[in-house]
């Protein structure tokens, strides 16, 4: 086979096309870290080179199982593969229309590169990685083709893997399995790239961190470690913030699930810490995630804001407190955070999570079906006490003044909607509103950025939404920003895609303007305004573009009122 060197890589033979792209060629990138073999992809707008399946951490396998990553050492072999759907980490399997079904293996620390043009370390391109969502219990980065970001921003884009579910957030609360590994993971993978980017093209000095759901919580929490400091200069918090009170689980539910785990594996009562964890570490991954059900660590609106037990949690070296309550914007949590030029920005139809939680057994019970109605008792008598209970203790004034504030007399349809409502307002909307009034507040030091997505999806991930729902569901932005396959998507919904191409390429202009400048705007755009804790203006992403003012005050005001009562009686949960 002919090889034509030219400067830190080769060109190979032509290979064969994959995912839309015309030609194939293989190239060869020398990193700090060793030899990475990638692949050329040619569009009708473009060329891309993709690097997939390259390992950033020593695999988390026997006794490296349930600790922090290791720093990958340099490698012989050339790494990467030409498949595009290298494996996710182990879990449990979450079937997704539109999205890719992943093979899954615990030797699973690797991160993908997508580099524009052509790849040479003197052109300086700032950098975008993609933390991806799904709970932390399922989801993997090789689910998301970032081309169009690619082409249409020129920016390098990395998209991570990190452990999920058990593997990456069980805690026993003991420095020798203290949980957070998804989170180290996350760190580990940023701290490659700071050290191996330079080799493609990228600037490390540049980097700017995104992610949706669980991901966009993982950013913010990333923003929120000041030992992160210089790992990025920017963050995207789609749908996903810290300051959701969901995000640290309560350490008595920690220690039930843990102990339910346990049981479950056959490594309880060993007698100390270490010897759960030689048993935990000598099982065969599948007793790990087979031990419970996808369905069991589903959030469940009659239990708990978050009944899996498997989130991020106060670690006291990564988390010492509870970020979900906002603290002074002087405290040192907030000091990387307040650096970095933040967007946050939500869906209107958020709460569509409600009515896919709302099983047989709730239905049955409460003698309802979702696809004709969700009836108000389920705010009134499971929604609004479980996340007061959550937040702030039993206190039943609270639970009935949301109970009466997301009541309405229109009509079924506008009720149902309406107790959904009020699950998109406490998971995403408020949360979001508070975290950008800290970073907004005094601020002379980075810029701050708010959106909403009012356009629903042709091809929601959650399937169609029932006929009586309204709003752009959870996840709906996410088939703007990537390439998703579309071949089994009915004619009609492929038709529907296309319609929306000028909103898309409008938004991977914002957010890669963002990544490049630490400002969405340029010329050819609609204006979006700054966001400032006096006006808090928006923009508002639909068909046509257009901004807003003060998303949701009167929400905002209950729910901050039942967080503040939270946040001052809590103590910081220091270890």
């Amino acid at each position: 086979m002919k090889t034509v060197t030219l400067g830190a890589f080769i060109l190979l033979a032509a290979l064969p096309t994959t995912l839309a792209a015309e030609i194939i060629n293989a190239v060869e990138v020398k990193t700090p870290s060793g030899w990475v073999r990638g692949y050329e992809e040619n569009y009708d707008n473009g060329q891309v080179y993709r690097f997939i399946k390259i390992p950033f951490a020593k695999p988390p396998l026997g006794k490296l199982r349930f600790q922090k990553p290791q720093p990958i050492e340099e490698w012989e072999d050339v790494q990467g593969i030409s498949d595009e759907l290298g494996p996710s980490c182990s879990q449990w399997q979450f079937p997704m229309p539109g999205m890719d079904d992943l093979q899954q293996d615990e030797n699973c620390l690797h991160l993908n590169v997508y580099v524009p043009g052509k790849v040479s370390k003197d052109r300086d391109l700032s950098v975008m990685v993609w933390i991806h969502g799904g709970g932390f219990i399922f989801g993997g980065a090789n689910q998301y083709h970032p081309q169009k970001l690619v082409l249409g921003g020129d920016v390098i884009v990395v998209t991570i893997n990190y452990r999920v579910g058990f593997l990456g957030f069980l805690t026993l609360n003991d420095p020798l399995m203290a949980g957070n590994y998804g989170l180290w993971d996350q760190i580990e993978a940023l701290r490659w790239v700071q050290n191996n980017i330079g080799a493609f093209g990228g600037n490390p000095n540049s980097v700017t961190i995104f992610g949706e759901s669980a991901g966009g919580m993982s950013v913010s929490l990333l923003t929120l470690i000041p030992s992160n400091k210089g790992l990025f200069q920017r963050a995207i918090s789609q749908s996903g913030v810290a300051t959701y009170p969901g995000i640290i689980t309560k350490k008595e539910l920690e220690k039930e699930r843990a102990d339910q785990f346990l049981e479950r594996v056959n490594c309880k009562d060993k007698g100390d810490i270490s010897e759960t964890l030689k048993c935990l570490q000598d099982i065969p991954v599948e007793n790990i995630t087979n031990a419970f059900t996808l369905e069991e660590l589903q959030p469940s609106l009659n239990t708990s804001v978050n009944t899996a037990g498997l989130t991020p949690s106060i670690d006291g070296e990564l988390i010492k407190k509870n970020v979900a309550y906002p603290w002074s914007v002087d405290d040192e949590i907030y000091s990387v955070f307040r650096s970095v030029d933040f967007m946050s920005g939500t869906l209107d139809g958020e709460g569509n999570l409600v009515y896919m939680h709302l099983n047989d057994e709730i239905q049955k019970h409460y003698e309802f079906n979702v696809t004709e109605k969700v009836p108000l008792r389920i705010l009134c008598e499971i929604s609004a006490p479980v996340y007061v209970e959550q937040v702030a203790g039993n206190v039943p004034e609270l639970a009935q003044e949301i109970c009466d504030f997301y009541t309405t007399a229109e009509s079924v349809d506008a009720q149902s909607n309406k107790v959904c409502e009020f699950g998109g307002d406490h998971m995403f909307i408020v949360p979001s509103n508070i975290i950008l009034s800290i970073h907004g507040k005094n601020n002379e030091n980075a810029k701050s950025f708010q959106y909403l997505v009012t356009k629903p999806s042709p091809v929601p991930f959650g399937g169609d939404p029932p006929v009586w729902f309204k709003g752009a569901g959870h996840g709906d932005e996410v088939y703007l920003m990537f390439d998703f396959p579309t071949i089994h998507f009915p004619e009609e919904k492929r038709k529907n895609l296309e319609e929306t191409k000028k909103l898309s390429d409008d938004m991977i202009k914002y957010w890669t303007n963002f990544a490049k400048f630490g400002d969405p705007n340029d010329e050819s755009l609609p204006e979006w305004p700054r966001y400032d804790v006096n006006n808090k203006r928006y923009v508002i992403l639909d068909i046509p573009i257009t901004t807003g003012e003060n998303l949701k005050p009167a929400a905002t005001a209950l729910l901050n009122k039942i967080i503040e009562k939270g946040r001052q009686g809590i103590v910081h949960d220091e270890i």
